[in-house]
Order: structure tokens, then C-alpha cells, then sequence
């Protein structure tokens, strides 16, 4: 007999864990926890703290 383990938004502001498909999703098809309205979204990176390249 094979077990399925369903995947899981676990959020990181409150500790909520919700199956993903029970979690709302925005426009651009990030996940929205249903208790805090956290939005995982990319992290942003500065220019500034890239280092030119050697090419340039």
C-alpha cells in the first residue's frame, strides 16, 4: 500500500500549515496565507551589491 503525503503551504509570519491547494494564490500565482495575508514573493536583489564582472 502506497502512503501520498499532500503538499503543504507552511507560513512563515505565523506558523500556519494548510494544504496547498486550500491556499489562495495571487495574480501572478504567488501563495497568500489565509490567516496573515503573507505573500511569498521572490527576494529582490540590490545593484548594488552585485560586483561588476571582470568582461566589462
Amino acid at each position: 500500500m502506497s502512503t501520498e503525503n499532500a503538499a503543504t503551504f507552511d507560513c512563515p509570519e505565523c506558523d500556519v500549515s494548510a494544504p496547498s491547494t486550500s491556499v489562495p494564490y495571487d495574480s501572478l500565482g504567488y501563495v497568500v496565507c489565509p490567516v496573515c495575508g503573507y505573500a511569498a514573493t521572490p527576494e529582490r536583489s540590490s545593484s548594488a551589491d552585485r560586483s561588476p564582472s571582470a568582461g566589462d
